[in-house]
């Protein structure tokens, strides 16, 4: 049965890990118990050491919203052009909107491809592996 993003797939910065291309096979979102080895307590950027001391399971909790550190992330990396992280800022404010379970039906359906069905990640939204992403 293919796995479904949960809430395990908002992210503490802002992310859909639903649409990260480790998605269900290497890492099943930040919040699971099957966390790909490079976001493995935000390692690299500090956000789960960060929401710890103060206090908050997201960014957008924190009364530093959105600080330094996330508005860089929000920048980096870019990758064949597409920088993922683009949308972390408003994706935590959309998220701390309409709650954390209609946030995560948004983003499936923002990263379904309507033709074929198949949750399509960050780097091939443009280039799906169906060959159609509108549909007829």
């Amino acid at each position: 049965m293919k796995r479904v993003p949960d809430e395990s797939c908002a992210s503490i910065c802002g992310l859909f890990c639903g649409a990260c291309p480790a998605f269900p096979d290497q890492c099943h979102g930040c919040f699971s118990d099957f966390v790909r080895e490079g976001c493995r307590n935000c390692e690299s950027h500090g956000f789960a050491d960060c929401a710890a001391r103060h206090q908050v399971r997201r960014c957008y909790e924190c009364a530093e919203f959105p600080c330094q550190k996330l508005r860089e992330f929000s920048t980096k990396p870019v990758i064949n052009g597409i920088c993922n992280h683009a949308k972390v800022i408003p994706d935590s404010l959309r998220m701390k909107e309409i709650g954390i379970p209609a946030w995560i039906q948004e983003k499936i359906g923002e990263h379904t491809c309507p033709n074929c069905g198949q949750l399509i990640d960050w780097f091939t939204m443009d280039a799906h592996i169906c060959g159609k992403r509108e549909s007829p």
